[in-house]
């Protein structure tokens, strides 16, 4: 089994989606694609990404296809806490239209009226979440993510303390790396 999965958000970026996985990954299997009738913002106090209904917006974001049910199942441990998967028919820079899954936000999840930028998250934030993903996946295959949950939660915390997690994203000036 394999899933087609438009990314837009932290897991477009190589080093994260390698770490969920436990592979390496090809530049080339990540194919640019855009998403219509989506804005992308950042969840209120945290610093990774939701999409946002907007009939006149569109995201850009990478199509990603799984080699198995082993990695569906590590994007899903990954992803399960505050998103739930959706359709969707990103197009792809070569004008085709592809039936894909994404990451959707469950109710009751906050955004933030600051947009969100890839580039601008690794600067400020991606080291810090590679080591918060890399307790938290360590998890995957032994708890539930809602097992899990705790272990994330206390990690990240335990990150803000130190300094290597920014403390409150939602008070940072939006002009910062």
């Amino acid at each position: 089994m394999s899933t087609r999965y438009f990314f837009f958000g932290t897991l477009m970026d190589r080093d994260v989606l390698e770490l969920v996985l436990e592979r390496p990954v090809v530049p080339e299997a990540l194919a640019p694609a855009r998403l219509a009738g989506y804005r992308r913002v950042r969840i209120l106090r945290d610093s990774f990404p939701i999409l946002v209904e907007d009939s006149g917006s569109s995201v850009d974001g990478v199509v990603f296809t799984t080699a198995s049910a082993e990695e569906d199942a590590r994007i899903l441990f990954f992803e399960d806490y505050d998103y739930d998967m959706a359709p969707c028919r990103p197009v792809l820079t070569d004008g085709r239209t592809v039936e894909a899954t994404f990451c959707g936000a469950e109710d009751g999840v906050l955004a933030s009226d600051e947009p969100w930028d890839l580039a601008r998250w690794a600067v400020r934030h991606k080291d810090g979440f590679l080591k918060l993903s890399k307790v938290y996946m360590a998890c995957f295959g032994r708890l539930t993510p809602e097992q899990a949950e705790p272990i994330w939660v206390e990690t990240r915390e335990r990150l803000r303390a130190e300094g290597i997690l920014v403390r409150n994203p939602d008070l940072a000036p939006a002009a910062e790396g």
